[in-house]
């Protein structure tokens, strides 16, 4: 008689683990669903500023593309470097 009493209690305790572990489940896939929604509800923002930066850098390419072109054509830059040469020497 002792012995269904502790298997009816085994059987009590492991129906009380699963039960609980199969509500902690379904919450964390709850959770996943909401994340994989808003995951997906960002992807437009994403490829519209994927887009803004490749825009970005080939301004930024061409400025500084400008800036080199400027700074050999300036003469003092031409100037300064046979000014240093010749006190050198």
């Amino acid at each position: 008689m002792l012995e269904w009493f502790i298997i009816g209690g085994l059987a009590v305790a492991l129906y009380v683990i699963l039960y609980k572990y199969e509500k902690k489940m379904e919450k964390l896939q709850e959770l996943i669903d909401k994340n994989k929604e808003c995951i997906e509800n960002h992807h437009s923002k994403i490829e519209t500023h994927h887009s803004k930066i490749g825009d970005n850098k080939e301004r930024l390419d061409e400025h500084y593309n400008h800036l080199e072109k400027i700074w050999i054509s300036h003469p003092k830059h031409k100037t300064k470097d046979v000014k240093n040469t010749d006190s050198k020497k």
